[in-house]
């Protein structure tokens, strides 16, 4: 009898829930008691031994190290990224120790990283390094989330397998090293992030499977996957490495395994010229020796990477060993992404079996889905109730255009499960699905719930609170509403494509931030507002900044995949280089974009405002202009934009000029704001401004030109900062009323007892 030592690293969920995690694996379980955790883990490995003949590499000498790694972290936001005020000391947890090559390697199990070493000296310095470029890129949600885990410790899980089982397993894997592998690449079959909810199993795919096997093991061909995000395609490659593997367990070179890995990893550390020529020479030398299987991922930048254009690229360094037979690749693409590939590097393509990934009946959905169900009752006794599952199929159809089935419901249901497993809850019924949906989209529950009625009143009313004087563009931004909860909305288009037009400041963003904040900021952490100023693209050559170049995907792109829902506000369009709007086309017509590799960004989830002071030219002789003729501002905006893209809009809305009372009204709403602020707030003061403190505060804040943006500097300046006086002078006021007035000599404070 063998038997193989595995380090479990353990930390505590909640007082009764203990998680562990198998130290060099993703193999991660919860339960109340340490050795139930490892008496689980040891027979799932067994299982998998038996299976497959397959075991991962143990750490018998496994150490846990904690250090603290001080760390400044940032957070992005639309006016840049921005680092944290302060340093944190955050700790962090990490398991070291030998293989049976002699490598030393380290596990952070927390940080999903993991790396070889050479020297123990080098050991603190890698693991701050890693855990700083970790933590440089978390938001601060995530970073929360990270710091209320439990302190960790080190368990073991021991394996006991029969010696003669492990002398055939050892023999077949005899083989020589792979060094270069185990450094750019991922050895496979191995679980992936997310196996203790959702088994890596590709259900309703088996004669995919086995037509990609035949290829591979058969006719040894190089082949690609082609469909849809979340159609199955990882599923599919990661059930062909495990019978790959059973299929050539007893070969005399012993058995063959697939090595994931990116364009970008397979040259990383190369810093002299030749120098991942090199190690592209020896990654595929080793494969050749080996038989085993390249899989690669992002494989469109397999044609960026490396020299200045394609035919300087890996894919181009590589092309004569694939040619000749020499060594087999294996990837996953989108059809736009394959069209790219095809004219980049045709010849490199045509060495390639294209294996297309068919979309699944919906029966064929529904069955994955109850085997899902099925699985999760069975290790982890949660219940998902039928009706769960039909709200949830019917929801993901509806609003997730972008991703395809079955990736993401079981991506969607797992995440479901993770949630009421943390709540120690057993069963997941619709309010559940509706939560996590509001979560993930920032929609209302009134707008995704059939039963429940549009108060029409009440969408009137919230919009009339928060733009002054727009009748007009109340109307429009609620019926796009309407539209959007009767499901009358081309669902093949954004939510709808409007054009703010009108002179400055008179509420147009402020429209825009409304709606983004209605339809959208029920459950996202992010501002579901991507806001753009067109005027900063004027020249073609800044096209790269909106779409992206290279494997960078410009600001446009990088928003909208952040937050698929969302409203895009496109300022100033007009001010944009034609360019643009060529771009804007295909949004606005099929609700996606394109970019150079082949990547898709969905659009269909967006609504998409463009503003514009076109047929708006204010005089700056008088105190309140007066209204702009609507047809003049039509017709100006008709004939600035080609007809092929006026005619996508699907709304011109006109913002009237404001007068003295618009003016007014505004200034009560921008003075309640800052009554809201925390200072006031905390001391209990309760703030009145006289009619004539706003008279003058309309006056001095409206400008012609800039209409009423220049407001809330002449709040601040005048009536913020005479209150911040007031307050420092008066350190003891608290629960009394403060009046707020005008005179002589400026800004008033008094206070009411």
């Amino acid at each position: 009898m063998e038997i193989y030592r595995y380090p479990l690293l353990c930390w505590k969920l909640t007082e009764k829930a203990i998680c562990g995690r198998l130290v060099g694996t993703d193999y991660e379980l919860v339960n109340a008691q340490i050795p139930k955790l490892e008496a689980h883990f040891a027979e799932h490995l067994q299982r998998e031994y038996t299976k497959n003949l397959y075991l991962p590499d143990p750490m018998p000498d496994a150490r846990l190290k904690k250090l603290n790694v001080n760390v400044r972290p940032a957070y992005e936001e639309e006016t840049g990224i921005f680092p944290a005020g302060h340093i944190l000391n955050i700790p962090v947890a990490a398991v070291y120790g030998s293989t049976k090559e002699g490598y030393a390697e380290c596990y952070m199990p927390l940080l999903d990283q993991h790396f070889y070493f050479y020297k123990p000296e080098q050991l603190r310095s890698l693991i701050e390094y890693f855990a700083r470029d970790y933590f440089n890129n978390m938001t601060p949600e995530a970073l929360h989330r990270y710091l209320i885990l439990g302190e960790p410790w080190l368990e073991e899980v021991t394996v006991r397998v029969k010696a003669r089982d492990v002398r055939r397993a050892q023999g077949a894997q005899n083989r020589e090293e792979t060094k270069t592998l185990q450094q750019v690449a991922d050895k496979f079959p191995r679980k992936t992030k997310g196996s203790g909810i959702a088994p890596e199993t590709a259900w309703e795919r088996s004669e995919l499977v086995a037509t990609l096997l035949e290829k591979l093991e058969t006719e040894r061909a190089s082949v690609v996957l082609i469909g849809t995000q979340g159609i199955g395609k990882t599923a599919i490659l990661l059930e062909a490495a495990r019978k790959f593997l059973a299929l050539t367990k007893n070969n005399s070179q012993g058995p063959q395994f697939f090595w994931r890995t990116t364009p970008q990893r397979m040259i990383a550390g190369a810093r002299y010229l030749g120098e991942w020529q090199e190690t592209c020479e020896e990654l595929m030398e080793e494969l050749q020796r080996t038989g085993d299987i390249l899989w690669i991922n992002d494989f469109v930048h397999l044609f960026a990477v490396g020299g200045d254009g394609p035919e300087d690229s890996i894919a181009a360094f590589m092309l004569p060993n694939l040619r000749q037979g020499r060594i087999q690749i294996v990837s996953e693409l989108t059809q736009q992404e394959w069209e790219r590939v095809r004219q980049r590097l045709p010849g490199f393509a045509a060495h390639f079996h294209v294996l297309s990934i068919p979309k699944l009946s919906k029966k064929q959905i529904f069955k994955i889905m109850r085997l899902f169900t099925e699985y999760v009752q069975k290790q982890l006794q949660i219940t998902i109730e039928e009706s769960a599952l039909n709200f949830a199929y019917r929801l993901l159809d509806r609003y997730l255009r972008y991703e395809a089935f079955p990736g993401k419901i079981i991506n969607f249901l797992t995440r479901c499960v993770n949630d009421v497993h943390v709540q120690n809850q057993k069963v997941i019924e619709n309010e559940n699905v509706l939560t996590q949906f509001v979560q993930k989209t920032g929609l209302p529950t009134f707008l995704l719930r059939d039963d429940i009625q549009l108060d029409t009143a009440a969408l009137h009313d919230y919009f009339t609170q928060r733009i002054i004087g727009q009748s007009q563009a109340i109307e429009r931004v609620s019926e796009v509403v309407m539209l959007f909860k009767a499901g009358l909305n081309d669902p093949n288009k954004p939510i709808a494509t409007l054009l703010f037009a009108g002179p400055t400041g008179v509420g147009k963003t402020a429209c825009a931030r409304a709606l983004a904040a209605y339809f959208f900021g029920q459950g996202q952490t992010l501002n579901p507002l991507i806001r753009l100023d067109m005027s900063e693209f004027q020249h073609p050559v800044q096209v790269e900044r909106v779409l992206g170049g290279g494997d960078k995907p410009g600001k446009l792109i990088r928003e909208v995949r952040e937050r698929p829902f969302s409203v895009v506000l496109l300022d100033e369009i007009e001010k944009a280089h034609p360019i643009f709007f060529d771009v804007l086309l295909n949004v606005m017509d099929e609700g996606i974009l394109v970019d150079g590799n082949g990547r898709v960004t969905d659009f269909r989830n967006v609504i998409l405002i463009m503003t514009s002071n076109l047929g708006a030219r204010q005089s700056k002789r008088i105190s309140f202009v007066k209204q702009r003729d609507d047809n003049e501002i039509g017709g100006a905006v008709r004939s600035f934009f080609r007809p092929e893209f006026y005619n996508r809009i699907d709304q011109v809305v006109t913002f009237q000029a404001l007068d003295a009372a618009m003016v007014a009204e505004i200034t009560r709403k921008e003075l309640a704001a800052v009554t809201e602020r925390e200072g006031f707030q905390e001391r209990g003061l309760n703030l009145t401004f006289t009619p004539k403190l706003v008279e003058h505060l309309a006056q001095a804040g409206f400008e012609p030109e800039y209409g009423a943006r220049p407001l809330q500097r002449t709040i601040e300046r005048l009536v913020v900062a005479k209150l911040a006086e007031f307050l420092l002078q008066h350190l003891d006021v608290r629960d009394v009323g403060l009046l707020v007035d005008w005179g002589e000599m400026g800004v008033i404070v008094k206070s009411q007892s």
